[in-house]
């Protein structure tokens, strides 16, 4: 194994746990390559055990701090084990969060579970070069008669790695609500950190009209139809989200006709929206990190603010307005100074009434303030 030389700075955090490896942390950032499994040192001083990768986020992620810990089928399988144990109480759930990367101290790699299906998503290229070794750890822990697929970055489709999927797409019952997935396609159909979203909206949208904005991956406006809501209205730019919205109406056999589906930028909504004096009970706003429009480019770090406050113009005395974020970069403290700057421009009242983190299958890295999947805020306008 290669041995690295990181910077003195770089020793505590990696000691205290945190779990991302930063170019920054090398002595010498020609030392980075790609895929290598690496022993990172300080002056001869073992730090940890860790593996390169090419990715959005950092340079590759910490495996162990046990100096010459063997990293094999033995590893992963004790990995494997710890998650499922940790997951018990999901055990008969229909859908969930098996293996949440960092969470589960092994970047790189999530796990979700489709009815008693999991599905292995490769979050880098470097760690899937070990796929043989990690699905043999998982055999070990698991046993062999599970149905294992993989998707991977830059796929279409999953790959089969053992057992028969059943036929797809499929039904997955969530709080008495259905939601189709095909697990043969890689994109993401059901986020399912969203769940908690899901059922406060079930719970408190009978009689409301609601605006979604984004995502139509979070199942809200079926839960908000299923609780009761009279009419919806979804914006998005992709043809996608209108799809994916009908297909998961047409689940719960709810009426499309209360469900205005619009495909545009979502800003041109807003302005619409606001020159016509619409209002609403409930707005949802849960934006990517970056997406084109037809017309705009939207761009959370820089649109968030003034997409906010577009948004509160629709709002009236009692409307809730929920807006989160699934993007790593993004953290919870900065979302709460984006919400406040939006807050301070508006003319009315607004308090924040409820926080949205991961669900309890999503375990986090309590080293990483950045790994909660989900990140929200209830604000409740006076």
């Amino acid at each position: 194994m290669k041995r690295v030389q990181i910077t003195g700075k770089s020793v505590r955090k990696f000691e205290d746990g945190y779990p991302i490896v930063s170019i920054t942390d090398l002595e010498n950032r020609r030392d980075f390559e790609d895929g290598a499994w690496v022993q990172l040192e300080n002056h001869e001083h073992f730090v940890a055990m860790a593996y390169f990768a090419k990715q959005h986020r950092g340079i590759g992620y910490v495996l162990s701090l046990r100096e010459n810990e063997p990293i094999d089928e033995r590893f992963f399988a004790s990995k494997f084990r710890a998650a499922a144990a940790k997951r018990a109480a999901f055990a008969d759930t229909a859908a969930y969060r098996f293996f949440n990367g960092t969470g589960d101290n092994l970047g790189g790699l999530v796990i979700d579970v489709f009815n008693g299906q999991y599905v292995f998503r490769w979050q880098n290229n470097a760690l899937k070069q070990q796929s043989r070794l990690i699905y043999a750890g998982f055999e070990r822990a698991m046993g062999k008669d599970h149905v294992v697929l993989a998707a991977a970055p830059g796929q279409d489709k999953t790959q089969i790695i053992s057992g028969k999927p059943v036929d797809q797409p499929m039904n997955i019952m969530e709080n008495d609500m259905s939601f189709p997935v095909d697990l043969k396609s890689t994109r993401q159909q059901l986020a399912l950190e969203f769940r908690d979203v899901r059922d406060w909206l079930k719970e408190t949208s009978q009689q409301k009209r609601i605006l979604n904005l984004f995502s139509a991956e979070t199942g809200a406006v079926s839960a908000a139809m299923l609780g009761g809501a009279v009419e919806a209205v979804t914006v998005d730019p992709t043809n996608r989200a209108t799809t994916t919205v009908q297909a998961q109406l047409a689940a719960n056999n709810l009426d499309q006709a209360a469900v205005e589906m619009r495909t545009m930028d979502v800003e041109n909504y807003l302005d619409y929206a606001i020159k016509h004096e619409l209002t609403f009970d409930t707005i949802v706003i849960n934006p990517p990190a970056f997406i084109r429009g037809k017309k705009r480019a939207f761009t959370l770090e820089q649109d968030l603010q003034p997409l906010v406050e577009q948004a509160l113009q629709l709002a009236q005395s009692g409307t809730s307005v929920l807006v989160t974020t699934t993007a790593p970069t993004y953290s919870m403290k900065r979302l709460k100074l984006t919400i406040n700057d939006a807050i301070q421009n508006y003319t009315g009242h607004v308090s924040v009434s409820k926080e949205f983190t991961s669900p309890a299958d999503f375990l986090t890295n309590v080293s990483d303030r950045h790994s909660e999947s989900i990140k929200g805020l209830l604000l409740l306008v006076d």
